[in-house]
């Protein structure tokens, strides 16, 4: 039997992060997370449906430096035919940000606050897809 949900990358340092958004998504969502930027940008990318990324990727023991998640997505969007669709998070923006600061992310396809709830990003990944979707039929 194939697996006929999205699939969605997620991109973030925090490990309990990850964690929840994997087990929030599980049921509608195939979910691989990774903590590192170069264990993500080394994974099949064009086979994802959608990638969430943090704003800021803190360094671990195989980078120097962090990364930041404006970088990578711009990445994903110069180098792949077919990108996934992208929505950047950072614990570090609110709503209000959002609304004075849309240069934030302007290669991201959305932008999300963490503080909004899983809930929030669950609805906003599936509106997301589906408009994708809903474009290519």
């Amino acid at each position: 039997m194939t697996n006929l949900m999205p699939k969605v990358a997620v991109l973030d340092d925090d490990e309990t992060w990850c964690l929840a958004i994997k087990r929030f998504f599980r049921t509608h969502f195939d979910v691989t997370t990774f903590t590192d930027a170069q264990s993500f940008l080394n994974s099949a990318l064009d086979s994802y449906d959608l990638v969430i990324i943090d704003f800021t990727i803190a360094p671990n023991h195989r980078h120097e430096t962090s990364t930041n998640g404006i970088e990578i997505i711009h990445q994903l969007k110069t180098s792949l035919k077919q990108p996934p669709l992208t929505i950047l998070t950072s614990a570090f923006i609110s709503r209000s940000d959002l609304v004075l600061d849309h240069t934030l992310g302007l290669q991201a396809d959305l932008i999300m606050p963490k503080d909004c709830g899983l809930d929030e990003i669950l609805q906003t990944t599936q509106q997301l897809l589906n408009s994708r979707e809903l474009l290519s039929n």
